[in-house]
C-alpha cells in the first residue's frame, strides 16, 4: 500500500512590525507639520483689510524752484508753534510754511560735487524733523551728516563724521527730551543721538528681519512712551523696540501692502494717540497700526483710487491734522478729516 504524504500548505506571511511602526510615524509627523502649517498660517496672514476714505482738505505747493514750489519733496515734520518744515531734496533746500500753508522762508543750497559741502549746502535733503527748542534737523544723506538749524535757517552745527560712521542717512525724527533718533539706512541701523550730541545708542543691524534686524531702514518714530518704531525697507515690516535706555527688540509686523509693492522711502508718523501711520507709496495707502503693532485700519481712496500721487513724509499737526509729502505730484497735502473704526 502506498501511503500518501499530505501536501504542506504554506501559512500566510506575517506580517512586518517595523512597516507598520514606519507607517504609523510617517503618519504622525504629517499630522505634526499640518498643524505648524496652519498655526503658522494663522500667525501670519494679513488682517482683512478695513478702509478708511482718504480724502484731501488742502493742497500746498506747485512743481518749479520758485519759493514755495517743490521738486520731489520728501521729509516735512511739524515745529512747536505750528510751522511746517519740509525737505525740498530735489531744490536742495528746506521750506518753511506756516500752519495754514502760507510760505514763509526757504534756506539752502547744491552742495557742489565730490566733496562735503558746506553748513547750509546739502547734497539730497532727505528728511526733516524739529525739536522740542525750535531746532531743524536735516538729514543730509549724501554728505553723510545731519545739519542743525533755526527756524530761520541759521546753521546750528552738525553731527558727521567718523564719529557718527552714517552710510546715508535718509529719515529723521526727534523725541521729547530732544534725543535725535537718525535712520542710517545704508547701515540699516538707528542711531540715537543726546541733545549734547552724544551717541547713546545703535538700534538693529544688517539681518533678514529677525530680531530687529533690517536691510535698509527708513522712517522712524517714537511715541509718547518713548517707544520706537523703525521702518525696515528690505524686510517689509516695521520693528518695535523699548524706550531708552534700554532700546530693546521687543516684535515686528509685516506690513501687507509693502509686501505687494515695493514701499519707495516708507515714512512713520505718530498721532495724539499714539497710533502708528505707516506710508505705502506703491499702493498710495498708509497703513494704521497700534502701539503693539495690531492692524487699525487703511487709509485709501474709493475703489483703491489714490489721490495721492506717492505717499513720502507724514507728520501731524498739533491740532491733530495729518499732512503728507506728495513726492509725486510736487506738493505738500493735509488730509481730511477721518474716523478709525473702534477696535473691538
Amino acid at each position: 500500500m502506498v501511503v500518501k504524504r499530505k501536501k504542506k500548505t504554506k501559512s500566510a506571511p506575517r506580517p512586518r512590525k517595523g512597516r507598520g511602526r514606519r507607517l504609523a510615524w510617517a503618519l504622525f509627523l504629517a499630522l505634526v507639520f499640518a498643524l505648524a502649517s496652519t498655526v503658522w498660517f494663522l500667525l501670519n496672514r494679513a488682517p482683512a483689510e478695513i478702509a478708511v476714505p482718504l480724502g484731501i482738505a488742502q493742497s500746498v505747493g506747485v512743481h518749479g524752484t520758485v519759493a514755495g514750489a517743490f521738486d520731489s519733496p520728501r521729509g516735512v515734520a511739524m515745529a512747536p508753534d505750528g510751522s511746517l518744515v519740509v525737505g525740498d531734496l530735489g531744490n536742495s533746500r528746506i521750506e518753511v510754511f506756516s500752519s495754514d500753508g502760507t510760505f514763509k522762508t526757504a534756506f539752502g543750497t547744491r552742495a557742489p560735487a565730490g566733496g562735503v559741502g558746506k553748513p547750509g549746502e546739502f547734497n539730497e535733503p532727505s528728511d526733516v524733523a524739529v525739536g522740542p527748542d525750535s531746532t531743524v534737523y536735516v538729514a543730509d544723506a549724501w554728505d553723510e551728516r545731519i545739519q542743525k538749524f533755526d527756524l530761520k535757517g541759521k546753521p546750528l552745527g552738525e553731527f558727521g563724521g567718523a564719529r557718527y560712521s552714517f552710510f546715508s542717512p535718509r529719515c529723521i525724527t526727534v523725541d521729547r527730551a530732544g534725543n535725535i533718533y537718525v535712520a542710517d539706512t545704508g547701515n540699516s541701523t538707528v542711531k540715537v543721538i543726546d541733545p549734547a550730541g552724544r551717541l547713546i545708542k545703535t538700534l538693529g543691524g544688517v539681518g533678514g528681519g529677525e530680531g530687529g534686524l533690517s536691510r535698509e531702514v527708513f522712517g522712524v518714530a517714537v511715541n509718547s512712551h518713548g517707544e520706537i518704531f523703525v521702518a525696515d525697507h528690505g524686510n517689509r515690516r516695521i520693528h518695535k523696540y523699548s524706550a531708552l535706555p534700554s532700546g530693546a527688540w521687543i516684535k515686528d509686523r509685516k506690513v501687507p501692502g509693502w509686501a505687494a509693492s515695493d514701499p519707495f522711502w516708507p515714512h512713520l508718523a505718530v498721532d495724539r494717540q499714539d497710533l502708528i501711520y505707516a506710508g505705502d507709496s506703491g499702493n498710495g495707502k498708509i497703513w494704521v497700526y497700534d502701539g503693539d503693532l495690531n492692524y487699525r485700519a487703511t487709509l485709501e481712496g474709493p475703489q483703491g483710487q489714490s489721490p495721492i500721487a506717492a505717499i513720502i513724509g507724514l507728520a501731524f499737526s498739533p491740532a491733530g491734522d495729518l499732512w503728507v509729502a506728495d513726492m509725486g505730484a510736487n506738493k505738500l497735502l493735509r488730509l481730511a478729516p477721518f474716523n478709525l473704526p473702534v477696535p473691538k
